[in-house]
C-alpha cells in the first residue's frame, strides 16, 4: 500500500510534481521521521505535513535501521497518517562500524547520527534540485549540520529550529569538558541562519544570554502534535478509580518511576486509598525500565509496553490524568511534547517538574498537580488531592479545554509558514539584486 505520493528510497530522483512547481520549495531536514516512534518524529511529521498544505515540502530524513546500542521503536501507523502528496527522501546512513555510536557514548560526538549526515551530504546534488528554504530541526544535531552545509553550498536561506536546548543540555555531565565547543557550534549555526525558532521563551532567553543574539531573530513556536479530532471522552464516574497514564520514553531524563514510588508510599500511608487509582505505563522496555522502573510496579499499576500511536490515543482518551516528568533543572526550558498531547486530548496533568516553562504552563492555567523532580512526598500529596478533592480535578478538566486553542497545530505552523515566506522573499530579493534571475549552483 502506498501511503504518500512520492516516497524516494535513498534519495533517488527528484520526483517533482507539476502541481507544486509554482509553490515555494522547503527542504525539511529531519533525521527522525516516521516510522521512527519518538516524540520529535511525531512533531516533525506534524510540522512537515501541515506546511505541505501551502508549500512544496521535501523531507530529507533517515531510513530507519536498528543500531547496535541505540535503537528506536518502529511505528508504521505513523507513516499511514502522512499526507498523500508529501515527498519524503529517506537516506540510508553510512556504515561506520559502530564508530558513531561508540564515540557518542563516550562523549566525543554530539550526535550518534553523524554517519547519516555524512551520507546525506555525499548525495546532496541528488537532493537539492531547486532553490528553496532549508528548514533544519533539532534534535538531532546532525539535522543542523546538514542544514547549515546545504544552505552554504547552495546559497539557500536557513531556518534553524531548536525543540531542545543543544548547548545547555550537552554541556553537563560527562560532556561538560566539551561545553565550549558545543557553545561555539551553536553560535555558528545561529549566526549562519536567517531565522531561529525555539519552543519556549525560556529557551529564547537562554540563547540570547549565551550568544548575544538579536532577539528579533528568534521566534517562539510551541511544540505541536497532530490535532486530535476529539478531546477527552470518558472521565471516570464518581466513586470509581482515578485512571492515570504515562506514555513516553522511559529513561533517566523522565524518571517515570517517581509516580510508582509515590503510589506505593501512598498505599503504605493510607491503605484505604489503595484502590482509588489505576496506573498504566506505556513505553519501550528499555534498560532503564528493567533496572529502575519494573520493580516498583505493584498493586493497581501496570506496564502495558509499547503501543502504536493510534491505539495509544484511543486509550489515553479514557484516562483522567496524564503524568509527565523531567528529572532536573537542566530541562527547565522545556515543555515536553507529551504535555502538549495531554492538553490536546483534554486531560489534566500530574507533573514532577523543575521550576520553568512546563511548570509555569500548568500552574498558571491550573490544569494539573505539580511537585518538584524526585519529590516522593510531594507526589503523594498530589495523589491525595486528586482523590480526596474530586471537584479540583473537574475544574482542571475545564481549564484544559480553555488552553487547547493556544497550542493548536494551525496556529503554531502558521508562524513557521510566515517565517519561511519572509526569509525566502528576502533571499530572492538579494539574488535578483546581485545576479539577476534565480539560479541554483549545483556544481560539485
Amino acid at each position: 500500500m502506498t501511503y504518500y505520493k512520492h516516497h524516494e528510497e535513498d534519495g533517488a530522483g527528484s520526483g517533482l510534481a507539476s502541481e507544486t512547481e509554482s509553490m515555494r520549495r522547503v527542504y525539511f531536514i529531519a533525521c527522525a521521521f516516521p516510522p521512527f516512534s519518538r516524540g520529535n518524529s511525531i512533531t516533525n511529521a506534524c510540522v512537515a505535513g501541515n506546511l505541505s498544505k501551502t508549500l512544496d515540502v521535501v523531507v530529507i530524513c533517515m531510513q530507519r535501521e536498528d543500531g547496535f546500542f541505540l535503537n528506536y521503536q518502529e511505528d508504521k501507523s505513523l507513516v499511514a497518517n502522512l499526507p498523500d502528496d508529501l515527498r519524503v527522501k529517506r537516506i540510508r546512513a553510512s556504515n561506520w562500524l559502530l564508530a558513531n555510536e561508540l564515540f557518542y557514548g563516550i562523549g566525543l560526538l554530539p550526535c550518534y547520527f553523524i554517519n547519516w549526515a555524512w551520507a546525506v551530504l555525499r548525495k546532496r546534488n541528488r537532493l537539492i534540485d531547486l532553490p528553496g528554504v532549508i528548514f533544519a530541526v533539532y534534535p538531532v544535531f546532525s539535522d543542523l549540520i546538514v542544514g547549515w552545509v546545504l544552505a552554504k553550498r547552495y546559497n539557500c536561506p536557513l531556518i534553524v529550529d531548536f525543540r531542545d536546548d543543544f548547548a545547555g543540555v550537552m554541556s553537563v555531565g560527562r560532556r561538560r569538558f566539551l561545553g565550549a565547543v558545543y557553545r561555539w557550534l551553536e553560535f555558528r549555526l545561529i549566526d549562519g541562519a536567517q531565522a531561529v525558532t525555539v519552543t519556549t521563551e525560556y529557551l529564547k532567553d537562554s540563547l540570547i544570554s549565551r550568544h548575544g543574539v538579536d532577539e528579533s531573530k528568534i521566534v517562539v513556536v510551541h511544540n505541536v502534535v497532530p490535532q486530535s479530532a476529539e478531546s477527552h471522552q470518558n472521565a471516570s464516574k464518581s466513586g470509581s478509580a482515578i485512571r492515570i497514564a504515562y506514555a513516553g520514553a522511559i529513561s533517566r531524563i523522565q524518571t517515570p518511576e517517581l509516580l510508582l514510588k509515590a503510589y506505593n508510599l501512598l498505599v503504605e500511608q493510607r491503605s484505604d486509598l489503595a484502590n482509588e487509582f489505576e496506573i498504566d505505563i506505556y513505553g519501550p522496555e528499555s534498560w532503564y525500565f528493567r533496572k529502575r522502573l519494573r520493580r516498583h510496579i505493584r498493586g493497581r499499576a501496570r506496564y502495558l509496553g509499547f503501543v502504536d500511536r493510534g491505539e495509544l490515543l484511543e486509550r489515553l482518551r479514557s484516562v483522567d490524568i496524564g503524568f509527565v516528568s523531567l528529572s532536573d533543572n537542566t530541562f527547565a526550558y522545556a515543555i515536553p511534547t507529551k504535555l502538549i498531547e495531554y492538553i490536546q486530548l483534554g486531560i489534566p496533568v500530574l507533573g514532577a517538574l523543575p521550576k520553568g516553562a512546563a511548570r509555569d504552563l500548568i500552574e498558571k492555567n491550573q490544569i494539573g498537580f505539580v511537585c518538584d523532580p524526585g519529590d516522593e512526598a510531594g507526589m503523594v500529596a498530589c495523589l491525595k488531592c486528586a482523590s480526596l478533592k474530586p471537584s479540583v480535578l473537574v475544574g482542571m478538566r475545564k481549564n484544559v479545554e480553555s488552553v487547547r486553542k493556544e497550542f493548536c497545530v494551525d496556529f503554531q505552523v502558521d508562524s513557521w509558514r510566515k517565517l519561511i515566506e519572509d526569509v525566502d522573499d528576502r533571499k530572492n530579493k538579494m539574488r535578483s539584486d546581485v545576479r539577476g534571475p534565480e539560479s541554483l549552483d549545483t556544481d560539485v
